[in-house]
């Protein structure tokens, strides 16, 4: 394929989603030649030598690495960083929007984080006018698992979205986000889209909070360091989380649907989209084992008297950390595990997504949902974040 001069502006690039997607697109998917330059954006301090993307060489596009740009700040002053750090932002066509913000209160929340995408948007509305696209991750939250066994039955499908309760609808962004690029891209040439993942299992250099596959990983590392090579280890949860159905996404194929998203706009525009590995329901009693099995050791269903007020995984990694820095990882510190060490004792009702949607678009690409925990372990291992 000849050169499309695209250049994707990948926003939260060091996160879970981010860092994928700027993998892929160094990997030439879905071919070489489609992208010719990457701006990869992040917050928090990342050296190119420690961000495991793929060394440069003459096919792939140029990789241009950004550090230290907050999103919480005036619209002007967010421009102003995006003019004066972004080499050739006038050449940008493609946004891969990764960046969220948490606050305690909800509700403050969703202000803060449709300010932050705003605040992108105008940006580039204003310095880049070849923007054709911007591509974002909503959720499962979006479909109301928050509240005790969900809002609507599985399987979970697009529409839902739409007809969340209203007092839980405030607490979530991408409602609010939807209808705010709706109103700034009326009247524009450049599109959007919605990706809808539930569990995502990825890499990410510097940890994430919301990285299950590094959370169990770090846990599960810890575990063989204890009881050694071979021991059984309980599911951290309940048997109705251990048999509940529901959807992964590695990040490479959430990476993969949003480069797709992105080079079939018309297809995609002002639409969600559920992304997963499978069209296939799994449930940890078919993946816990197979997770275990990585590290030596023998996954097992919960106990019977498994309830919410068992140690904790982040609880066992703090009581053993000493074991975890006598073997040399950094593991223990990278991650805020805490808050999801309730998955198994809440998560406790299918949950998994229809595919058909995004199946009707082209996007028939498959893969075993285990792949992307190994393929996430072995990057850990290769971070140094377990042995």
């Amino acid at each position: 394929m000849t050169n499309q001069n695209h250049h994707a502006l990948v926003i939260g690039a060091s996160g879970l989603i981010g860092w994928s997607v700027v993998n892929q697109l160094l990997l030439s998917y879905p071919s070489p030649g489609t992208f010719s330059k990457i701006t990869a954006l992040v917050n928090r301090p990342l050296k190119l030598e420690d961000s495991f993307w793929p060394n440069h060489t003459p096919d792939k596009p140029e990789l241009k690495l950004v550090s230290g740009i907050n999103l919480v700040c005036e619209d002007e002053q967010f421009r102003g960083k995006l003019r004066e750090n972004v080499e050739d932002v006038e050449t940008i066509t493609h946004v891969f929007y990764f960046a969220f913000k948490e606050n305690l209160d909800a509700e403050q929340e969703v202000t803060l984080n449709v300010g932050m995408l705003r605040r992108v948007v105008l940006a580039v509305k204003s310095l880049c006018p070849k923007f054709k696209f911007l591509v974002y991750p909503g959720g499962s939250r979006g479909y109301g698992i928050y509240r005790p066994d969900g809002v609507f039955s599985a399987p979970l499908v697009e529409e839902m979205a739409d007809s969340l309760p209203d007092d839980y609808a405030k607490t979530v962004s991408y409602p609010h986000y939807r209808a705010m690029l709706a109103h700034e891209s009326a009247g524009s040439d450049w599109k959007w889209t919605e990706l809808c993942p539930d569990a995502i299992i990825g890499f990410t250099p510097n940890g994430s909070g919301y990285s299950l596959a590094g959370h169990w990983a770090v846990y599960l590392y810890t575990y063989k360091l204890v009881y050694g090579e071979g021991a059984e280890v309980p599911f951290p949860g309940v048997m109705k989380g251990y048999d509940s159905r529901f959807t992964e996404t590695s990040s490479t194929t959430l990476a993969r649907v949003a480069i797709y998203a992105a080079l079939h706009p018309s297809v995609f525009h002002g639409r969600i989209f559920n992304v997963a590995d499978s069209s296939k329901a799994g449930s940890m009693r078919e993946r816990w084992p197979q997770v275990a099995r990585w590290f030596g050791l023998k996954g097992v269903p919960p106990r019977d008297t498994a309830s919410a007020t068992d140690q904790k995984p982040s609880q066992f990694i703090k009581e053993h950390e000493g074991k975890l820095k006598q073997a040399g990882v950094k593991g223990v510190d990278i991650w805020n595990s805490g808050q999801l060490d309730s998955v198994g004792y809440w998560l406790t009702f299918d949950r998994w997504f229809s595919l058909e949607r995004l199946r009707e678009t082209g996007f028939t690409e498959e893969s075993a949902p285990k792949e992307g925990w190994l393929e996430a372990f072995e990057m850990f291992r290769k971070g140094g974040m377990i042995a």
